[in-house]
Formats: C-alpha cells, sequence, structure tokens
C-alpha cells in the first residue's frame, strides 16, 4: 500500500477522548469504540498544518475562495451534487449543526422524526432545543434493515411533526439507502411540510458495490426543503479540528440559520479548520480510496471470523462508514452481562444499547484500524465468550427473567429495617404490589415514595399491600422507614434488579424522553432543569455506587407469589394511572 494502515499508534497520552474513556487502553487493547481512526493524518494534511503554523499569523479567519472551490468541486466530483458558494454554511461539526438547524427550521415543543436505532447525539440535539421525539423504528427482516414507510407517513402527518433527522448512510446499521427510498422518505417529507436535515457526515465512506445518493440531488422540491450536513472529519479523521459544511440552498433557511448562529455567538471556525478541509479535499482522494479497500477487508475479516467460530452472531455487511453492526443477542446475555463480559476482556466497543432500546444485544465496532488490532481484539473477544459458555455449562445460565403475568416469583428473600433474611412468601397475606425505584437520596424515589403515601390507604381499602425495593441498604433505610407506611425493602447490590431484568436506561436522554414528569419540571424549555436537584445529581460525580438511570417498574402479585401486574417504566415517570392501576390489580 502506498499509505500507512498497517502502524497501531499510541494514543494513551494524547489526550485521546476514546482512549480516555476506555479503561486499560493499549496499543495491545485499542478501544474500538467512538467514530475516529487509528490511523496516521494523510501527509498532505500534516504539511499543509505544519506550513500553515510556520507562516500564517493565527487570528480571526474566514474561509477564502480556495476553501469553497474545494468543498464545491468534491461535493460535484465525488457525489454528483452541484452547490453554490453561497449554500455552504460552517459549522463547528455535524451535530452542532444538527442544533442550529432544527432552531432555525422548527420552533420549541415541535416533534422531530429520529429513525432508531440511530447515533445517539440526535436525541441529544432535540431534547437541548426543547423539541419533542417521534420515533419512528426501523424494520428488521431476514438480517437487513428498512424504512417503515407507513409508519414514517403517519408520523409525518401528525400536526406537531415538522421536521425529520435522516441519516445516510445510517449509523450505526452501515446501510446506504437506495436511490428508491431516499425518494420515498423524500416524498413524504415534502408532502407533509417536514423539513429534512440530512446527516450525510459518512457521505464518502461507501464500500465497493453500493452506490451513495445525496438526498438533495432527487428534485427541486427536495432541494428547498433540506439542510444537507457534510464535513471531513469523518473521512479524513479531522473530528479534533471541528470542521463542518452545511449546505442549505433554500434562501430563507439559510438566512435563518445564520440569525440562529448569531444568537449562539458562534462565528469563525479556527485557521487550521479550513486549512485541513481544503487540503483533504485537494490533495487527498488517493487516500481515501486505499483506506476504503482497507475497511472493507476489515469488515469482510469480521463476517468470517463471526462466521467461523461464532455463526450464532449476526454480522450486517458493511455498505457504508466503517462502523460494523453486530447482532450478538443469539449469546442469550442481557445487554448489562454482555457489556460486562466485554470490559472484562478489555474489549472497548460502542455498546447497542447507545443507539436505543433496538440496539440492546447488539454491539457497533470501529473498523478504521490496522487489522492487527481487530485480531487481537477478536482472539480476546473468541476467549471472553467460551469462557461464559464453558462457565454456564458448568454452573448453569443466570437466571434473570423480565417479569409477565403469570409468571411465579420464588426465592425472594430479603432485608429492611424490619429485619433481615425476610421471606416475601411468609410475608404477604393478600396481593401486594412491589414498586422498584431508585435509591432513598434520589429526588425522584422521594416523588414517587411520597405519591403512593398519599394514596396507600386507597391501596389498604382495596386489599393491597405495598413494599418499595431501593437500592440503599437496611441501616441506611431505617433512618427514614418510619416516615412511610409501607415497608422499604434494601437492595444495594441490586439483586432482584438484575435478577427481574429492571434495567438502567440506555442514557440521560432516554431515561426524560417524552416523560410527563420531565415535561413537567422543563415546562417547555429545557433550561429550567439548571436549578433543580434533578439536574445536580446527574452532573454530579456518582461516588455512592448507586444506579443514577435506573428505571423503575411496579410488579403485582397475588398471595401464592404469581405476578398478576407488570409494568416496567421506559422513563423515569412512566407510571401508570393510579385508576388504571387499582383497577388492574383488582381484576387479577
Amino acid at each position: 500500500m502506498k499509505y500507512d494502515f498497517t502502524s497501531v499508534p499510541d494514543r494513551s497520552l494524547c489526550g485521546s477522548s476514546k482512549w480516555n474513556g476506555a479503561k486499560n487502553a493499549s496499543v495491545d487493547a485499542v478501544p474500538l469504540s467512538v467514530a475516529d481512526m487509528e490511523f496516521p493524518t494523510a501527509g498532505p494534511i500534516k504539511n499543509a498544518l505544519s506550513k500553515l503554523a510556520q507562516e500564517q499569523i493565527l487570528g480571526y479567519t474566514d474561509p477564502m475562495d480556495v476553501y469553497y472551490t474545494a468543498v464545491i468541486s468534491w461535493m460535484e466530483r465525488r457525489h454528483n451534487f452541484h452547490i453554490e458558494k453561497d449554500w455552504i454554511i460552517t459549522t463547528p461539526g455535524v451535530v452542532n449543526g444538527l442544533g442550529l438547524i432544527i432552531e432555525a427550521a422548527t420552533m420549541p415543543g415541535d416533534g422531530i422524526i429520529i429513525l432508531t436505532p440511530v447515533y445517539y447525539p440526535f436525541d441529544m440535539a432535540v431534547l437541548a432545543k426543547s423539541r419533542k421525539f417521534v420515533y419512528s423504528e426501523l424494520i428488521l427482516t431476514d438480517g437487513k434493515y428498512s424504512i417503515d414507510f407507513s409508519d414514517l407517513e403517519e408520523k409525518a402527518a401528525l400536526p406537531d411533526t415538522k421536521a425529520i433527522i435522516f441519516c445516510n448512510p445510517h449509523n450505526p446499521i452501515g446501510r446506504v439507502w437506495t436511490k428508491e427510498e431516499l425518494q420515498i422518505v423524500a416524498d413524504i417529507c415534502n408532502k407533509n411540510g417536514v423539513f429534512i436535515i440530512d446527516d450525510e457526515i459518512h457521505n464518502d465512506l461507501i464500500m465497493p458495490g453500493y452506490e451513495h445518493t445525496v438526498m438533495a440531488t432527487l428534485g427541486e422540491e427536495t432541494l428547498g426543503n433540506i439542510a444537507v450536513c457534510t464535513a471531513p472529519s469523518k473521512t479524513f479523521n479531522l473530528a479534533g479540528l471541528q470542521c463542518s459544511n452545511i449546505i442549505i440552498p433554500d434562501k430563507k433557511t439559510r438566512g435563518k440559520m445564520k440569525a440562529v448562529m448569531m444568537m449562539n455567538l458562534q462565528s469563525h471556525l479556527n485557521i487550521f479548520a479550513f486549512e485541513a478541509c481544503k487540503t483533504a479535499y485537494n490533495e487527498c482522494e488517493d487516500w481515501l480510496d486505499e483506506l476504503l479497500t482497507v475497511i472493507d477487508g476489515n469488515a469482510k475479516y469480521i463476517e468470517g471470523f463471526m462466521a467461523e467460530n461464532f455463526p450464532e452472531i449476526k454480522v450486517f455487511p458493511l455498505q457504508g462508514t466503517y462502523l460494523q453492526w453486530i447482532d450478538m443477542r443469539a449469546l442469550e446475555m442481557t445487554h448489562v452481562e454482555l457489556r460486562e463480559m466485554l470490559e472484562k476482556a478489555d474489549i472497548f466497543l460502542d455498546w447497542g444499547e447507545m443507539f436505543g432500546d433496538l440496539g440492546r444485544g447488539f454491539q457497533r465496532i470501529n473498523l478504521a484500524c490496522a487489522r492487527v488490532t481487530l485480531e487481537k481484539t477478536m482472539e480476546r473477544f473468541k476467549n471472553a465468550v467460551n469462557s461464559v459458555l464453558e462457565d454456564r455449562r458448568i454452573n448453569g445460565k443466570p437466571y434473570h427473567k423480565k417479569l409477565e403475568k403469570g409468571d411465579l416469583l420464588s426465592d425472594f428473600v430479603y432485608n429492611s429495617p424490619y429485619g433481615a433474611g425476610k421471606l416475601l412468601k411468609h410475608n404477604i397475606s393478600k396481593k401486594t404490589l412491589l414498586v422498584f425505584t431508585r435509591y432513598i437520596e434520589c429526588q425522584i424515589a422521594v416523588k414517587t415514595l411520597d405519591t403512593f403515601k398519599k394514596y396507600q390507604r386507597v391501596f389498604t381499602m382495596f386489599g393491597i399491600d405495598l413494599k418499595f425495593i431501593l437500592q440503599n441498604t437496611a441501616e441506611e433505610l431505617a433512618q427514614y422507614q418510619s416516615f412511610y407506611p409501607f415497608e422499604l425493602i434494601a437492595d444495594p447490590e441490586c439483586i432482584f434488579y438484575d435478577r427481574y431484568n429492571i434495567f438502567e436506561a440506555n442514557s440521560i436522554i432516554s431515561m426524560v424522553a417524552g416523560d410527563k414528569m420531565f415535561e413537567e419540571m422543563t415546562k417547555g424549555d429545557v433550561h429550567n432543569l439548571l436549578d433543580t436537584d434533578m439536574i445536580k445529581s446527574f452532573t454530579e460525580e456518582n461516588t455512592s455506587g448507586k444506579r443514577k438511570l435506573q428505571l423503575p417498574a411496579l410488579i403485582g402479585i397475588d398471595k401464592n407469589m404469581k405476578v398478576i401486574y407488570s409494568h416496567y417504566c421506559k422513563t423515569i415517570g412512566d407510571f401508570p394511572d393510579s385508576g388504571e392501576l387499582l383497577g388492574a390489580l383488582r381484576k387479577n
């Protein structure tokens, strides 16, 4: 090869966000999570930046014509997309650009469509701008993802839906959408007045045999209803320079975008960003072409490795990006067990649950690394999986199950301020509602406890006992037991939570997305959270070991320990209506 795609750089002392986020990261255990490459920067870019540092004054710098020409030429040459200089707006990153476009094209409270599972900062951008999530789930059939066009059309027709954040190629699943698929999406959005925010940050990273289409090229109507988000950052690994080219053909939307940037006190990019982008597009095309062959080879290596060693694991053929999506659900581990197994083996991938609930049991692996790095990672993976399988052969599979109506609880031995080693079966003579909440120091848990305390007499009147399970010791709960008329059960090691698959939220965003309690607290503006106890609990360092993203659950059982009601909360305040809850418990 002409370029170096075989070295393994040591980034442990470079401040790399990816390496800093991976415990025990080293050249022998390279993290393959965050989407930046483990390859040396292309030589022409390094030379250009060095020359600039030596010869130029590093003051405020505007993009020059040579920069615009490079971007225009690249889009024409690589994507058959003719753009004009005035259409280009520079932002320090595509995620930053997404937020600005949302502000320019929608109003607070408007709905934004997101096709899930998807790149998690989409959720961040929607929440940060006080817009509402409108999720449309991708369909997985026979090992291939597709868009649920009927659902998309239904969501686009909602009166409050004003925009869609569309990922092309799609991250994390690696799909390159066909021209026909894109046309349907564009038609639905155009017909319903839904503005298209088209994230094409990976549009240069297309594997052999696949063809990428810029959605804006599908016709004049689409051209006037879209913002195309591009950047050299993924293509040439320049994320640290923070340079993105947001292409907005519509003059009115572009004008609003510029106004929003002024309101956000955003103006210049750094001088090195312009130089790196220009040089990459003008002088590094052959570097990219060689890179694509390396990524394609790495993808095929992963496919072959899994087929030979773990054929039950599904590896999705990589069409675009350098991020491969792997379905590991056949290993029959919860996503938490899977994560723990990989971390123990010093394997640092992006956990599938980061991309939404539909990603649980999946993993995303970054293929932009030397082959030897992948080989070492896969060898550790093989040993880790075989070790788990051998342990299960000898000791049996750990018990964990999401409780459903008709299930039986057994061996529910617990501690509380009223005693240790208590057997639940011996302590109930009527129906019981077990409420799994968080920890007693949490304001969300306290609000939940106080709410049920208010309705305690109603539950008692209908012959229903209440018990709360919290992530505290019995000694800690003893300080609070006298304030509540129901028993507080101690589960500091989260044994019951794990046994019954009462998981944490995938992220802070998913914990509050669409939550009524959260909406009540924010009153339509996420900035209202800044002075609340809730935001403090999320931002302060966690030294207690408590699960800060823990979601609640409500399990109703009869005196025979049979489950008669089950509700796993999807957000922090996703509790059923009290009348509905009582009705369900009385009926069963």
